[in-house]
């Protein structure tokens, strides 16, 4: 008998070495960011592309149908890493920039995560703060690989070519090296590593992929052939990038499996913007960087597209996957990724020594009942040299594009691709929505 307690205590002592964060209920997280892909680019909103991966995740989980995000990558980064607006921190914050998004000590989601005991790591594009003494490192991330700035050369790994300070930018650690590979996979491969390393411990894992912005180059022709439905040469190039990061996507999720870490990682994805609804004229990242014409990228039906406050620019295909945690179903409510961090502080028990100022909320009691429904919210946006400015209250949306230009209303339940303006016709809620983007840019200062 004495015998069987101890090997029973070995065995139990073994199994909790597998999970320290078990008793604490503490799952993993993986949040994986893609770059431009509109909401017309997935293959469960549209069965022209393939995404096997991606869609089986939505239909086992939950499909985020009105998920927005800002018009453009920097500062949606900025929204997800912080639970702030990313005019919060100043204007260089809402647009792509190279400099510092925000000051060092600014809690974000891997400070918070780390703090709860967790491992943190990400590989992809950083693009908060473009320069080693900027870089992940010093906000919380245990390890970092990937890009400081933003898009780069699929295999040349370098950012444009005219901004010398920035050009060498591919790193482990804030510490420049070289790699051969397409960043999609290498991406992937750290990815991967990670899952296989961490399986002792609690993790938070962000993967803000390169694809599928341009430039394009898609070296292996299985993603071409996958796509050779698609008869327009440019169309078929960016959908055989879209297949190849789903198929990245994919070995993440065998990578859990195969580890027995599924069953306890919140799976995260969402696009940082919507596609580019015009041509790209290439030219901007190191060659080849060719030109694409029009409907390269799709946001169908949805008006506009990233660079503007339509939406377009700011609804994207989005989804998270919690296996027997969450129920799967499409959720219509709207949220928006400032409401990320305050989600997953409940979802581990965080509780912020100090008001953390968040704009987002915890919308985890809609994301486990899909009958769950919130009262109305307001959602708010600022971006860029244009001044696309914009405020979602309940259903109704005001949009503009210029601070002095006039404001057009939307009434999205009735019109959600923004077709009719009823700005002249509802000056009412025209001006009751002016009134409640005032109160929030106020909050701006500056």
């Amino acid at each position: 008998m004495k015998t069987i307690c101890v090997i029973a205590c070995v065995v139990v002592s073994m199994s909790c070495g597998v999970w320290a964060g078990t008793a604490a209920g503490k799952p993993n997280v993986l949040f994986i960011v893609s770059d431009d892909q509109g909401w017309n680019d997935i293959g469960y909103h549209n069965p022209e592309l393939r995404t096997p991966n991606l869609d089986a995740l939505a239909r086992a989980g939950v499909e985020l149908d009105a998920h927005y995000v800002q018009p453009q990558c920097t500062p949606t980064r900025v929204a997800l890493m912080t639970g702030r607006y990313p005019s919060r921190f100043g204007k260089h914050c809402t647009q792509a920039s190279n400099e510092r998004s925000y000051a060092i000590g600014t809690l974000t989601m891997a400070h918070m995560f780390k703090s709860m005991g967790y491992a943190t790591g990400m590989s992809g594009k950083w693009h908060m703060g473009s320069l080693p003494k900027w870089g992940p490192n010093h906000h919380g991330f245990d390890y970092s690989h990937g890009s400081l700035a933003g898009a780069v050369g699929m295999y040349d790994h370098r950012y444009r070519l005219n901004r010398p300070e920035y050009t060498q930018t591919w790193h482990r650690n804030h510490e420049f090296i070289t790699e051969v590979g397409h960043v999609t996979d290498l991406t992937a491969n750290e990815a991967v590593r990670w899952i296989n390393e961490h399986r002792g411990e609690p993790w938070f894992f962000y993967v803000p992929f390169h694809a599928v912005h341009t430039p394009l180059i898609e070296g292996d022709t299985k993603w071409h052939h996958l796509n050779k439905h698609i008869a327009d040469p440019d169309r078929r190039l960016f959908a055989a990038a879209v297949s190849h990061m789903d198929a990245a996507v994919g070995r993440m999720v065998e990578a859990l499996e195969k580890t027995g870490q599924r069953k306890r990682t919140i799976i995260v994805f969402t696009s940082d913007n919507g596609g580019i609804a015009g041509a790209y004229p290439g030219g901007n990242y190191p060659p080849p960087d060719t030109k694409l014409a029009k409907g390269f990228s799709s946001n169908a039906p949805l008006r506009g597209g990233k660079t503007t406050a339509y939406e377009g620019g700011i609804r994207v295909p989005a989804l998270i996957n919690y296996p027997g945690k969450l129920p799967a179903h499409k959720l219509t409510t709207p949220m928006h990724a400032v409401d990320w961090m305050p989600t997953l502080a409940g979802v581990v028990g965080y509780k912020p020594e100090q008001d953390p100022a968040w704009d987002g909320q915890n919308v985890w009691p809609m994301l486990v009942d899909a009958e769950h429904k919130p009262a109305p919210r307001t959602i708010y946006w600022v971006w860029g040299p244009r001044r696309w400015e914009a405020l979602r209250d309940g259903d109704w949306k005001i949009v503009r594009n210029g601070a002095h230009k006039p404001w057009q209303l939307y009434d999205l339940a009735a019109d959600p691709n923004e077709q009719t303006n009823l700005a002249q016709d509802r000056r009412d809620v025209v001006l009751k929505l002016v009134e409640k983007y005032k109160a929030e840019r106020a909050k701006d200062g500056w």
